[in-house]
């Protein structure tokens, strides 16, 4: 049996002001592992009140989403300030071999909140763990970090697990299987405990974690963790709630709850506000062989555009921007089918996403969403998303569009890019870095760069460079293996030690590219000094 109403929280008050400054005071150090922005802060950019906001603080409520157990139904609501998780073991989640209620991602000011690589967040909470919502021998989340998607794996979980038949709590990171921290739960169980979360999105070995409990004035558990994978694709989003399997052998399940409150997100960011966003409504953007319906549960707006099943039909949208800008395109969808239905994305006319797959949201009631990252124009914009096989795109909701300025250009130095037949030079004046690349005197011979854009789209790239002779020497430039300028002039400068510049425009893609100068003539190309994106 469930007790009538939630646990008292101990005798304080949390509003939003004195929230932020009892976490900082009991969590700082304020910087997080590896911070390199002088002017960055903790900037608070989501903050929901239970008995105010409601269910409305997440992107969606996965509540009994198999419709197995209706009278237990809600299983997720508002209570006493807490959002309140019950579980009944009759719950099935669509495979029955497991239970799921969970709330997922943050909506605040009219949008959702997209995390994505390179970020920093801090997430924390106060918890109640009540005695009969127990650690398991196989898994039971009550946090997750994943990319959005039905059949994607978690980038990390908070989970209670029985390790050497004794109860924990930990944070396991799935990329290498790595275990951040762990302590006993059982400690911690029928009393609020806070919880604080501090995440570096990055992939590979780029991602780092810190993850702290508090109970009371006291310190559980305080761990850091770098090196570690904590992106996959997409964005991030975080999900809370109670997720678990079936498989326990240690006689662990029965009826159970979590509450949660005073669940804040912090970004390590030099702005105070969150860029930018509007959503866009798909009904009312131009529409090619589509039609607006309203006839599936769960869309914003007043309907959704369902594409006629062929290669083609699309949906486009105008943006406006005041300056040329990074935008981040979340595209909400829902796909009832089992098949991937890919589009391609298209902004001004140039494809920035090709096949971006649309995978299966498991009904047509269920929405989901990709996300990309673009540059936009100043001035008006189109975003165009077509369906690239007969059977049309998805049933496609709207699209949120959230800018914010372009970083400055970054320098990468040709000394130390890929070189091939050439030679890494100091006998010249004015060089920037430890030096220049001399290229050897053959067609073919090149320096090839390995750049990071922010965003896909049109970038100005340029070329610092010295040629002393009076002869053009000429170079093909490549993106991504893609022939974007050929027999690009790199003219006389004066002398070897006088230094110019030539800029291209090329279509990057978000993250790594590999940028290649390659000589044409048996001149071999001009002396390198460095490339600016």
């Amino acid at each position: 049996m469930y007790p009538s109403s939630s646990p008292r929280l101990p005798r304080r008050r949390w509003r939003l002001g004195l929230t932020v400054a009892l976490l900082s005071a009991a969590f700082l150090p304020a910087i997080p592992i590896g911070a390199a922005h002088a002017d960055a802060t903790w900037q608070l950019r989501w903050a929901p009140e239970a008995s105010q906001d409601g269910l409305g603080a997440f992107e969606g409520v996965e509540d009994d989403r198999a419709n197995s157990h209706p009278a237990g139904q809600p299983h997720i609501f508002v209570e006493n300030n807490n959002f309140r998780f019950n579980m009944h073991m009759v719950d099935r989640d669509f495979s029955t071999d497991r239970q799921r209620q969970e709330v997922k991602g943050m909506h605040a000011g009219g949008q959702d909140l997209i995390l994505l690589e390179g970020q920093t967040w801090r997430f924390t909470q106060s918890m109640f763990i009540p005695g009969s919502l127990k650690a398991t021998t196989t898994f039971t989340h009550i946090m997750q970090m994943k990319m959005p998607g039905t059949d994607t794996l978690p980038i990390l979980t908070l989970s209670l697990q029985r390790v050497n038949g004794v109860a924990k709590i930990q944070l396991h990171v799935f990329e290498g299987d790595v275990i951040v921290g762990s302590t006993d739960l059982a400690p911690l169980q029928n009393r609020w405990i806070d919880m604080q979360l501090d995440m570096t999105i990055g992939d590979g070995r780029n991602g780092q974690l810190r993850w702290v409990i508090r109970n009371g004035s006291s310190t559980v558990i305080d761990v850091s963790r770098t090196g570690v994978d904590t992106w996959l694709d997409d964005r991030v989003r975080p999900k809370w709630g109670i997720y678990r399997s079936l498989g326990d052998t240690s006689g662990s399940l029965q009826d159970c709850y979590l509450l949660l409150t005073n669940m804040r997100a912090y970004q390590w960011s030099g702005t105070s506000a969150p860029p930018l966003a509007s959503r866009l409504e798909a009904e009312n953007a131009t529409i090619f062989h589509g039609t607006v319906e309203s006839d599936h549960l769960g869309f914003t707006g007043t309907g959704f555009v369902n594409y006629f099943n062929e290669v083609g039909s699309y949906v486009q949208w105008t943006v406006t921007a005041s300056e040329r800008v990074v935008a981040t395109l979340t595209f909400r969808y829902a796909n009832g089918t089992t098949t991937n239905r890919t589009m391609d994305i298209r902004v001004n006319g140039l494809l920035v996403a090709d096949e971006l797959a649309f995978n299966n949201t498991l009904s047509w009631d269920m929405w989901d969403t990709r996300t990309i990252s673009v540059v936009l124009s100043a001035g008006s914009n189109t975003i165009r998303a077509s369906a690239t096989t007969a059977d049309g795109g998805p049933n496609l909701d709207n699209l949120q569009v959230a800018t914010s300025p372009l970083p400055p250009p970054t320098r990468y130095e040709a000394e130390n890019a890929t070189i091939s037949q050439g030679t890494v030079a100091t006998n010249h004046l004015g060089f920037s870095g430890t030096g220049f690349v001399d290229y050897t005197n053959v067609a073919g011979s090149y320096v090839q760069w390995t750049v990071n854009a922010p965003a896909a789209g049109p970038m100005a790239v340029t070329f610092r460079f010295a040629n002393g002779t009076t002869t053009n020497r000429p170079m093909d430039i490549t993106v991504n293996g893609t022939l974007v300028a050929g027999g690009l002039a790199f003219n006389g400068t004066g002398s070897w030690d006088t230094w110019a510049t030539v800029t291209i425009t090329a279509q990057l893609r978000t993250g790594t590219n590999t940028i290649r100068a390659t000589a044409t003539t048996a001149n071999g190309g001009p002396n390198m000094d460095n490339l600016t994106v």
